[in-house]
């Protein structure tokens, strides 16, 4: 099965959340070719309004931005919607981002370290989509 016979089975709501317009830019443009129905937010506290409006299947977040970082994005969705929360896949361009290790393996979310190549993005969410398929 190619790529893009296998996008389909995969394609999904997401949000991408990048204080990085460049990179969030990207980063959808990408995703919106592979067919998924994509929303983006430049700050955490933006990505909160857009998740009580909009039920997401997967949330692609920015490791580190300034006022509400990736974990306190994940932790006010976690408390706002135990049950339904979206997945989350986080991205960094953090060189060392050994201060998130512990969260990321307490929250068993996968970090996509930037650059990233987009085949790599792809097939982290085709992962992260395919239970849902």
């Amino acid at each position: 099965m190619g790529l893009l016979s296998s996008a389909s089975f995969t394609t999904g709501r997401i949000l991408v959340v990048d204080d990085d317009p460049g990179e969030r830019d990207l980063i959808v443009s990408s995703l919106r070719a592979d067919g998924h129905d994509v929303d983006a937010s430049g700050s955490g506290f933006e990505a909160l309004r857009l998740l009580g409006r909009q039920c997401y299947d997967l949330v692609v977040s920015n490791l580190m931005m300034p006022e509400l970082d990736g974990p306190s994005l994940y932790s006010a969705v976690t408390y706002r919607w135990p049950i339904s929360r979206p997945h989350f896949l986080f991205v960094s361009g953090l060189g060392n981002t050994s201060a998130y290790e512990g969260f990321l393996k307490v929250i068993h979310a996968p970090l996509l370290p930037k650059p990233f190549k987009i085949g790599a993005l792809r097939r982290a969410i085709k992962r992260i989509l395919q239970p849902l398929t």
